[in-house]
């Protein structure tokens, strides 16, 4: 099952694209600010995701759901 991860990285967007292709099935989906990246693959493949050179911090993007009150419509 695939899942998306927000990733931290200490290298830039270009150097790190590279090394993410040596992870089979990544995809780099989206640079975000502060020096992260969004990354779409397996959830079997996190590990090597993490070890990749530049990487900071690895955390999974869950979606939240929003609680609705009573009354709102």
């Amino acid at each position: 099952m695939k899942a998306a991860y927000i990733v931290r990285i200490s290298v830039p967007a270009r150097e790190f694209r590279a090394a993410l292709a040596g992870v089979p099935g990544a995809a780099l989906v989206r640079e975000l600010p502060r020096d992260q990246v969004v990354v779409v693959l397996e959830r079997a493949a996190a590990r090597a995701l993490a070890c990749l050179p530049g990487v900071v911090a690895v955390r999974e993007d869950r979606p939240e759901h929003l609680l609705e009150r009573p009354g709102d419509a």
